[in-house]
């Protein structure tokens, strides 16, 4: 094993250790997803006694504290090592379910609530609402209170978290907030500059169409016809494509020429055109110690023309016997042509 320069501190209600020694540690810090942690230690006694299920480990070097809890340990591998694993303190979350139907509701008061009305957790409280003003507009309904803050914050671009707070044994409050950074017009990013790294990427518009012709029940030149999409488009810019949709056939009253039933073809066309976009990917690294989860970056490749903002969705630490090392997982970056 091997001396790190953070420690663990393990905690019940109250601190019962550190651990500074160990094998190997993955740490998964996410901005609206489960997140994980495996630990490897050596099997001592002290190890043995203090990482057990229902313990929460808490960084060092990590601000705010996010604990993470014990949920499984083992010895099963080819040294006999003790490794432990488990997930931050939102997995309390998925051990609390409700039925309550969200929509169009404030994004953040709709997580709140759902954490409020579910059964007590011991220390679990609501902390600091910041007002976000983020409304989701879908619908969600039924599952574990972890999935419908998921489900809420990816659609709303809203972080949460469970945040350990207070001092000494007798005020530690576990504390669940949203939470979303705003950007920060030094994170940027670009190759010119030496901090964006390993930019692959690849465009294609072999399958590009824009306009459908799609033909229902019928037969022959008595078949229901319909155009959809761009059908304005001419030239070059105008990329048309068949679908048969004799699968969909007028119901209960509607005839092939019936606008109920026209509008469903043109339905199914719309849908076949989803499929038919533009394609393009973006790939890149982005060297910087400083971020953390949920900060916002600008990244630029002016060689292509493309600008993007993206959050930081995940950050990864791995510490093994050869070094540490931090990976910054990105959202999906939303590019636009400068």
């Amino acid at each position: 094993p091997y001396r790190r320069q953070r420690q663990m501190c393990i905690r019940d209600s109250a601190r019962v250790g550190w651990v500074d020694v160990w094998v190997s540690l993955y740490w998964d810090s996410p901005y609206y997803s489960e997140g994980s942690f495996t630990l490897e230690v050596r099997p001592t006694t002290e190890n043995l006694q203090l990482l057990q299920e229902g313990r929460w480990l808490v960084r060092s070097d990590e601000n705010p504290r996010i604990p993470m809890r014990i949920c499984s340990r083992a010895n099963q591998n080819t040294d006999a090592n003790l490794v432990v694993s488990g997930y931050p303190a939102t997995w309390l979350l998925t051990k609390r379910v409700s039925a309550v139907s969200i929509k169009n509701q404030n994004a953040e008061a709709a997580m709140r609530s759902l954490v409020s009305a579910a059964k007590p957790w011991p220390r679990l409280e609501l902390g600091t609402e910041y007002g976000f003003d983020t409304t989701f507009e879908k619908q969600t309904s039924g599952g574990s209170i972890f999935d419908y803050c998921q489900t809420i914050g990816q659609a709303c671009d809203l972080g949460f978290r469970i945040v350990l707070d207070g001092k000494g044994s007798s005020k530690k409050k576990l504390l669940f907030e949203c939470f979303r950074p705003t950007f920060d017009p030094n994170r940027r990013y670009s190759p010119q500059w030496g901090n964006l790294l390993n930019a692959g990427w690849s465009f294609s518009d072999t399958d590009y169409a824009n306009v459908a012709l799609v033909q229902g029940a019928g037969e022959g030149d008595e078949r229901a016809t319909v155009w959809v999409g761009d059908v304005n488009a001419t030239g070059s810019d105008r990329r048309e494509m068949y679908v048969d949709a004799r699968d969909v056939q007028p119901e209960d009253g509607e005839t092939s020429t019936s606008q109920s039933y026209l509008e469903k073809l043109a339905d199914r066309g719309g849908e076949k055109l989803l499929s038919q976009l533009r394609t393009g990917s973006i790939e890149f690294d982005v060297d910087d110690d400083t971020l953390q989860v949920g900060d916002v970056l600008s990244a630029s490749l002016p060689q292509l023309g493309y600008t993007a903002m993206v959050r930081v969705a995940d950050i990864i630490t791995q510490s093994e016997d050869s070094g540490t090392t931090r990976t910054i997982r990105l959202g999906t970056p939303s590019w636009h042509k400068t």
